[in-house]
Order: structure tokens, then sequence, then C-alpha cells
């Protein structure tokens, strides 16, 4: 036990130093800064300067490479701006092309209340009606209205179909084929679960109402109306056939650049976009469904109803969802993240402000991103914005010392494997009770992806998802896992051997 809290403390303290080093080598980084100042206006209660000063500092006290940000007031943009460098040194602008995950899902809602207001859908129709080829075995999947897809509340989830861990699919027909083995894990309308595939039928859903697929819908109907000149959509992501530089992961508080992790995004996930082209998206949520040049893209009744919660969660609304702040007023946001971009993109009703924030990097807490979207929001509220920290690197360099404890004690046990068996031979009631903590630890370590899925709301996470998303934690439950299970196998080994044998507890020490 002394050992043990000497070597705990020892670790307490290279983490300080860790974490002490990186911030101090981030603090004296240079962050280059590409404002796009032409055509913007200047009626806003927040400076320029302001913001540059904030976007620095918080890239400086995150460690996070590159940002990039666009602020609007109604159908106004005010500020447009990239901060940092991408994978290849170069600075991040406004014109920067970056996936925003999920952030799309609001995309596909708009072509879906487009189609709404034509006549051609109605929210409360089973969808089923319009495609013949959304044929899922659980019968409840014929009553799934469009509105239940669109607000998450379909019965569909992570749990009745494990979206990451099939066969990917390469079309939106292979989709609603890959969709005939899911089960509904609750009745339609009952309960909210947030799951990526509602978005891919309802992006199968467009193809089939408008005869276009997916992508050309897009680019015709909201990309190309709203001037958003280098936007596109893909419908797999990590080949990408749209020129986009790596973006970062993280591990122990190193950028790691990586291409983006394969999985199939129609509908739910593809969208690549820019800060300038995305400056144009929020203005029109905010300007009653009018782009910047005036010209109408959906109605005004549409676009009310995309913001309004609808589901039983009673936040989430289509491809957007409602936060109450501390002061009472309402943000209506989303996020995403594709594993090496992330982004997130605010409306302030009562203000009339919007922001969106593009980032090329996730971290494994997000704590890093949330503070960026905290502090605009404090801005666009002309409060005054609180810088965040480096929790991740925190997370990860804790995860990395107790990772190295682990190794010096696995080592040390195993070489001792021979004196421990010694001891204990013949004892079963006190050998049995030492096992379970390494039993345990084992067990964890084969269920790992899916006590993971858990602490994120049941989401289906895979061994590469895991990678890329917080590989520190990974190595140390795995590593863990691996332990144990030779700790076992050596006392195993040796309890089941003369004395006078060499053990595997020598063997393993030479």
């Amino acid at each position: 036990m002394k050992r043990m809290l000497t070597w705990m403390g020892s670790a307490a303290i290279l983490v300080a130093a860790y974490v002490g080093l990186h911030s101090i080598n981030q603090g004296r980084r240079l962050i280059p800064i590409s404002r796009a100042g032409s055509a913007l206006t200047t009626d806003s209660i927040i400076s320029p300067e302001a913001i540059d000063a904030f976007m620095v500092d918080n890239l400086k006290r995150t460690g996070l490479p590159g940002v990039a940000v666009a602020i609007t007031n109604t159908h106004r943009i005010i500020h447009l701006a990239g901060y940092g460098k991408d994978s290849e040194g170069n600075p991040i602008t406004a014109d920067t092309r970056m996936y925003i995950g999920s952030v799309s899902k609001s995309f596909t809602a708009l072509a879906v209340m487009q189609l709404v207001d034509r006549g051609k859908i109605r929210l409360e129709d089973p969808v089923a009606n319009y495609l013949p080829d959304f044929q899922v075995k659980d019968p409840r999947a014929q009553q799934i209205t469009v509105s239940q897809l669109m607000n998450h509340s379909s019965g569909l989830a992570d749990g009745g179909f494990p979206e990451m861990s099939l066969p990917q699919p390469f079309s939106l027909v292979e989709e609603m084929e890959r969709l005939r083995a899911a089960h509904l894990i609750a009745t339609p309308g009952s309960q909210w679960n947030y799951h990526n595939p509602n978005y891919h039928i309802l992006a199968r859903l467009v193809e089939q109402v408008s005869g276009e697929s997916f992508t050309e819908y897009l680019k015709r109907h909201i990309f190309d109306p709203l001037q958003m000149d280098h936007t596109a959509a893909e419908a797999f992501v990590g080949d990408s056939r749209i020129p986009v530089t790596k973006g970062f992961m993280f591990a122990y508080g190193i950028p790691i650049a990586r291409t983006t992790f394969p999985h199939f995004v129609s509908g739910s996930g593809g969208v690549i976009s820019t800060a300038n082209d995305m400056s144009k998206w929020i203005a029109m949520q905010n300007n009653g469904g009018k782009g910047t040049t005036g010209r109408a893209v959906v109605s005004r009744k549409a676009l009310s109803a995309m913001h309004t919660p609808s589901g039983p969660d009673h936040d989430f609304a289509y491809g957007w969802e409602q936060d109450v702040l501390a002061d009472g007023s309402k943000r209506i946001e989303h996020g995403g993240s594709l594993f090496t971009f992330s982004a997130d993109a605010a409306l302030f009703p009562e203000t009339g402000y919007g922001f969106v924030v593009m980032f090329n990097n996730t971290s494994a807490t997000g704590a890093e991103q949330l503070s960026f979207i905290n502090g605009l929001t404090a801005l666009v509220k002309n409060q005054i914005p609180e810088l965040g920290n480096p929790a991740s690197l925190i997370a990860d360099s804790v995860l990395g010392f107790l990772s190295i404890i682990l190794v010096m004690h696995f080592v040390r046990s195993v070489r001792g494997a021979r004196t421990w068996a010694r001891r204990f031979r013949g004892r079963a009631g006190a050998v049995s009770l030492r096992s379970v903590p390494y039993c345990a630890a084992i067990l964890t370590g084969i269920f790992f992806l899916k006590l993971a899925g858990l602490l994120f709301g049941g989401r289906d996470v895979t061994l590469t998802s895991a990678g890329y998303g917080w590989p520190a934690l990974l190595v140390f439950f795995e590593g863990l896992a691996f332990g144990s299970f030779l700790l076992l196998m050596a006392r195993a080994f040796c309890l089941t051997h003369k004395p006078d044998v060499d053990g595997i507890g020598i063997s393993i020490g030479v």
C-alpha cells in the first residue's frame, strides 16, 4: 500500500508537470487570425477585437489547433473569421472547408419542410406511405410518422439497430435494405432516442418524393439559392470526393491528423461547408426563411416548426434542439462531431443573434469545444466570456500515468507470481477473493464498448470509434484487462505446478 501511494503521488506530480508544461507551450503559440472584413456590418454590441481576443486566448487555453466562426444578427453577417492552423500548417480562414457533423440534420429537416410547404409531404403521415422500401420487421415501424423521425421519437435507437457496428452501406437504397433487421425499442412517439438512421430515412424520403438524389436536392434547393457555393454533401465520409484537409483527434494532449472515421452519414452528418457559407445558413434561420439576398427558401411557419420542440423530451425539434439558459432565455442549437471535425450552430430568437463555430478537431471530453460555444453565447448576450481549460489533456494525462502505474504493477506482480503462489497455495478462499478485482477488470475490458455506449447515452460504440474518440481511455481499460488476464494466468500456473518448478513468474521476468 505504501509503495502504491508513493506511485500515485509521483504520478500526480508528473501529471501536474506535464499539463503545466503543455499549457506554457500553448500560451507561447502564435495564433494566426484570418478575419473576413469586407461586407460585414458594424451595428453590433460586440466589437471584432473582443471576439478575436476571446477566440485567440481560448485556443491557447484549450490547446485546440484551429477554429472558424461566423456571427450574424437577423439577416446581417457581423463577424467572419478563422483562427489557428489546419493539419497542413495553413491558416484557418472563413473559407476553409470542414465537416459539420450532425449540424447537417438541420439541412435534412429543411429539405423535408420544403416538401411540406409544397404539399408533397404531411408531417403526421406514416413515412411508410411515401417509402415502399422502408420495410422493418418490427410491425410497429409502420406507425412511424415523418414528424417522429424528425424529432427522434420513432422508437428506433442504437439499442435496437447498432448502426455503427453493422456493415456500412454506401447508398440510401442500401440503408433501407439494412434497416429491415432493425428492432424498435419503444412504441413510436413514446420515447426520445437520438439515432442517426432516423435522418437517413428522411434523406431517402426526400429522394422518393422529389425524384432527385438527396445530394442533388440539397444543392439545387438549398445550397444554390442561399449562395452557399463551397458547400456540398456526401453520403459516406472517410474517403472524401471533396477536397477537405485532414482534421485532428487527440491522444494524451497530442493532436494527430487523421482522415475522418469512415461511415455512412447521408442525411445525418455528411455536409461539408465553410464559416462563410454557414453564416448565410444561420442568417436565413433568423430571417423568417429568407437568405441574405432576400430569397425565401422555406415558409416562416415551417421554419418556426423546425425550431419548436415537438418530441417527448420537450427539447428536440426538427434538426434543432432548444436550450433554456441560466437567465431564462432560449438558445436553439445543434452540435455535431465526426471524430476529427466538430461544429455547433446556435440561434437566439429573443435578440436575432446567431453563430456557427467550426473546429478542425474533436477532443475526448468535448469540454474544450463547449467552452467556445459558451463563450460565444456570452458575447452575443453582451456578457464577458469565460475561458475554457484543457479538460481532455488533464483526463488523458491522468489516464496515461495510471496506465504506466498499471504496467509497473503487473510486471512486478507477474515476476512475483511464484512467491505469491507459495503464500496462498491451499488457501482457495483467499485466492478467490484476491482474484475478484482482476476478474472484474477482465470483464470490464470485454464489455468496454457496451459500457462506453451506456456512458454516452446508449449510443453504439465500436473499437474504431473508441480509438478515434478517446484512445487514452481505451488503452487504460483494455490494458487493465490484458494485464489482469496475464497476472491470473501466471498465478494459476504457479499454483498448479510443484514449488520447485521454475514458474512463469521467473520466465516472464527474464
